[in-house]
C-alpha cells in the first residue's frame, strides 16, 4: 500500500468510466488487453500476428486486481519477438486468453491477499502456436478462465436477466449492494460451486432456475468475486470500494481511509440513554414480529377452515370440487341425507351419470344440475336436468321431482365482475314453464354470509329451493333508499320506496351491505317522521335509530321479522 493508505487496483479491460469513478478517491490504474480480430479466411494461406502484451508486470503487487472479459474488437499494437502462428488463416482469432493467462501466472504467483474481480462476458478455448525471436514453436491451449488446475472452475453458457439475491445472512452486505445494479444487467454464465461445510464458495446472486450466476471464491490467498455482467461496473464498484468492503473484517485492511462508519453506533461510542433505546427497538421489533408470527397462524387457520374453502370453491371451481362445495352449502342450510351419485356410478359396467346432487325434503324429490363453465350456460344446460327429472317421474310416477340448475359462470372472472343475471329472459321463462329452479354460486356465496349475519334464514333458504325459474332467496328483503346518516345521533334517514307493500315497526331490522359486499343486522332503537315517534310506518321518509353505523354502508334492507320464531330455523 502506497503511503497515503490507497489501496493500489488494476483495471483490467474495464470501460473508462470505472478509472474515471474511482481515480478520486483510489490509486486506481487502468490496462487494456487483447481482444479478438476477424479476417478473410483463406484455406490455404498462413498468418502471422504480432503478440504484445499492455499488462503491468507488478499485478501481484496490487490490493485489487478487476478484470472484464468483455472483449474488444482490438488487438495490442506493439513492436514484439513473439507471434501467433496460423497454418491457415482463420475467420476469427482470439488473443484474450493469452492476456489472462499472463495476468493470473502473475496474481497467483505469490501468498500475497489480493481481491480479484472478474466480470464473467465471454469465454473462449484456443490453441496457440507461439513462435519466438530464434524462431522455435510452442503448443498451448488456454481458455478465458485459465486459474491453476487445482482451483477446478468451468463456467457453462447460459444468458438472461432475471437474477435474485441468494437467501442467507452471509456476505448479507455484498448482496444488498449488488442488488441495487441488476436493473438493465445480464448473466452470461452459471457455475458449479462447491457444497458442503467445507466450501470456500458463496453464492450471491441465483438465476430463476436456482444456478448460481454470481459468487465469492477463495483460491488460496486470493478472494475471487466472479460477477455476472454488471450495467452500472463504475458505480458498483466505487459502491462496494468506498462503502461496503471497509467495513467487512477480511477486507476492511485494504481500504483503511473509506467506509461508512457503521461502528459510530456500537455500545462502546454512545451513551447509555442512546444504547437503552437501541434495546427499546429490538425488543419492540422482536415483539412486533412475534405478534405478527402470530397473526399470521391465526389468519391461516381460518383461511383453512372447511366452510371457508368451500365457499371459495363455490367461486372458482368445477367438476367434482365445485360439486362438493355446493353439497356442503345444502348441508349447511339444512337439507339432510345429500347424496353424490356420480361417486356410485360404474362406467364400466355401462352405467352413465345423470343428476350432481340429489336429497329428498318434506316429500320432493330434489335433482340438481351443478356445472362450473367459463362462460355462461347454454339453453341446453339449463334444461339437461329438467330431462333427468322427466324420466325419473315416469320411472317413479308417485313421487314428486325438483330440477334445479346451478351454475358457476366466467368463473376465471372476479364474481363482482360477472354478469350479475347469469341467465337470459328466455332462459328463466323456459326455467318457469318447466318447474326448474335456477341459481348460480356466487349468490349462494352471498346467501352464506346473509345468513351468518342473521340477515335471512336457513329456512328461507330452503323454502327457495321450492321455486321455479331464477331462484330469489331474498324475498323477506325489503329495500330502502338512503337519504342521510347523522352519525352523532346514530340515525339513518332512509325512504320507503312509493308503491311499497311494507310496514316497518320497531320489532324488525335493518341489514346494510357494505361496500365490501359483507352483510351487517342492526337493531331498530326507535323511528321517527318529522320528530314524532312512530310503532309502524309504512310510507315517506324515517328517520332510524340503529344500535350501531355501519362504515362504508351501501344498500339498505328491511328485514321482516315474525314474533313468534324471527329469523331462526323452528
Amino acid at each position: 500500500m502506497n503511503p497515503d493508505n490507497k489501496p493500489l487496483i488494476y483495471l483490467l479491460n474495464t470501460p473508462s468510466s470505472l478509472v474515471k469513478k474511482l481515480n478520486p478517491v483510489f490509486n486506481a490504474n487502468q490496462y487494456w488487453m487483447n481482444g479478438y480480430s476477424e479476417y478473410e479466411a483463406a484455406s490455404y494461406r498462413p498468418l502471422k500476428v504480432p503478440y504484445s502484451s499492455n499488462l503491468p508486470s507488478n499485478l501481484h503487487e496490487a490490493e485489487i486486481v478487476v478484470i472484464d472479459t468483455g472483449l474488444r474488437n482490438k488487438l495490442i499494437k506493439d513492436r514484439s519477438s513473439i507471434s501467433v502462428i496460423y497454418n491457415h488463416t482463420p475467420s476469427f482469432i482470439d488473443l484474450f486468453p493469452l492476456d489472462m493467462q499472463i495476468a493470473l501466472t502473475d496474481i497467483f504467483s505469490t501468498e500475497k491477499f489480493q481481491l480479484l474481480f472478474i466480470f464473467c462476458e465471454s469465454y473462449n478455448e484456443e490453441v496457440y502456436i507461439l513462435q519466438n525471436e530464434a524462431g522455435q514453436h510452442s503448443q498451448y491451449q488456454i481458455n478465458t478462465y485459465c486459474f491453476p488446475n487445482y482451483y477446478g472452475f468451468t463456467p457453462t453458457r447460459r444468458t438472461g436477466s432475471r437474477m435474485n439475491v441468494v437467501e442467507g445472512k452471509q456476505a448479507m452486505e455484498i448482496k444488498q449492494c449488488l442488488e441495487k445494479y441488476l436493473p438493465n444487467s445480464n448473466y452470461n454464465f452459471v457455475f458449479q460451486l462447491y457444497k458442503g461445510d467445507k466450501s470456500n464458495d458463496v453464492p450471491l446472486l441465483r438465476n430463476e432456475a436456482g444456478e448460481d450466476v454470481c459468487f465469492i471464491r477463495k483460491m488460496g490467498s486470493k478472494l475471487v468475486f466472479f460477477l455476472p455482467e454488471i450495467y452500472d461496473k463504475a458505480g458498483l464498484l466505487f459502491d462496494l470500494f468506498n462503502n461496503v468492503l471497509p467495513d467487512i473484517g477480511f477486507s476492511n485492511e485494504k481500504f483503511p481511509n473509506h467506509g461508512s462508519f457503521n461502528w459510530i453506533n456500537d455500545f462502546d461510542y454512545i451513551s447509555l440513554e442512546e444504547r437503552n433505546k437501541i434495546i427499546d427497538i429490538k425488543n419492540e421489533k422482536v415483539r412486533h414480529e412475534e405478534a405478527l408470527s402470530s397473526l399470521q397462524e391465526e389468519y391461516e387457520r381460518v383461511h383453512s377452515k372447511d366452510e371457508n374453502v368451500k365457499l371459495r370453491a363455490m367461486l372458482k371451481e368445477t367438476g367434482d370440487d365445485l360439486v362438493s362445495a355446493v353439497k356442503w352449502f345444502l348441508e349447511y342450510i339444512g337439507f339432510t341425507n345429500v347424496v353424490d351419485p356420480d361417486k356410485d356410478v360404474d362406467v364400466d359396467a355401462g352405467e352413465v351419470f345423470e343428476e350432481d346432487l340429489n336429497f329428498e325434503h318434506n316429500g320432493i324429490h330434489f335433482l340438481l344440475e351443478v356445472k362450473g363453465i367459463g362462460g355462461t350456460s347454454t339453453d341446453a344446460q339449463c334444461a339437461q336436468i329438467s330431462k333427468i327429472a322427466l324420466r325419473r317421474k315416469k320411472a317413479n310416477p308417485g313421487n314428486t321431482y325438483k330440477a334445479v340448475y346451478i351454475v358457476n359462470h366466467r368463473r376465471y372472472k372476479a364474481p363482482k365482475e360477472r354478469e350479475l343475471i347469469p341467465f337470459n329472459e328466455n332462459q328463466i321463462t323456459d326455467a318457469e314453464i318447466a318447474n326448474r329452479g335456477m341459481t348460480f354460486t356466487y349468490e349462494l356465496f352471498n346467501i352464506y354470509h346473509m345468513i351468518e349475519a342473521g340477515v335471512i334464514s336457513k329456512e328461507a333458504a330452503r323454502e327457495a329451493f321450492k321455486q321455479e325459474g331464477l331462484m330469489d332467496f331474498r324475498h323477506s328483503l325489503h329495500r330502502l333508499d338512503f337519504n342521510h346518516c347523522y352519525t352523532g345521533a346514530s340515525v339513518y334517514s332512509l325512504v320507503i320506496p312509493e308503491g311499497g307493500s311494507f310496514t316497518i315497526t320497531k320489532a324488525d331490522k335493518i341489514a346494510i351491505q357494505d361496500n365490501e359486499n359483507h352483510w351487517h343486522q342492526l337493531s331498530i332503537a326507535s323511528m321517527e317522521i318529522d320528530r314524532v315517534a312512530y310503532e309502524e310506518i309504512s310510507s315517506g321518509k324515517v328517520g332510524i335509530k340503529v344500535d350501531k353505523l355501519v362504515s362504508g354502508a351501501r344498500d339498505y334492507y328491511v328485514v321482516k321479522v315474525s314474533e313468534d320464531k324471527g329469523l331462526q330455523d323452528a
